[in-house]
């Protein structure tokens, strides 16, 4: 019987390359981190220094000409670099995310916050409408939203 996993996320020894002509050869070199269930790790870097770049390297969405060069993923247990993109697309959302840090790109303004967290509960379950703004709801008052209900815009 085997216990639970150690990691949530490991990365070990990722190396990610740049096309050919870029300012260096490397956008990462030898990047290793662990992630324990439950845990909270920030990344912390300057403009540049890769956080974007690891997180599009765990998730599969590496620029046009960037790719993995070295190193392993895995998350929960599960080698995410050997995933087709169909195998990656059916982890995102689902069971892995990412906050993509330039807001405009990454929230629409002309949809509600509510309407935009809901959008990954209706693409990746079967949950109803009702049970959609409950969770909504839910999330906005776990992350200390003032009137998660106003807030939601619904």
């Amino acid at each position: 019987m085997s216990g639970p996993l150690p990691f949530l996320l490991s990365i070990d020894a990722l190396s990610v390359a740049l096309p050919a002509g870029a300012d260096r050869g490397l956008a990462l070199n030898n990047v290793s981190l662990a992630l324990a269930p439950g845990e909270v790790l920030c990344v912390v870097g300057e403009s540049g220094s890769g956080k974007s770049m690891t997180a599009g390297a765990v998730l599969g969405l590496l620029p046009d000409g960037v790719r993995r060069s070295a190193g392993h993923i895995l998350f929960e247990g599960r080698e995410l670099t050997a995933l087709s993109e169909a195998g990656l697309r059916r982890i995102r959302g689902a069971r892995i995310g990412m906050i993509f840090q330039e807001p405009m790109t990454a929230l629409n303004p002309l949809r509600t916050i509510g309407d935009q967290i809901g959008e990954v509960f209706r693409t990746h379950t079967r949950l109803g409408k009702a049970e959609i703004a409950r969770k909504v709801l839910g999330l906005l008052d776990d992350v200390q939203i003032p009137q998660p209900h106003a807030a939601a815009g619904a």
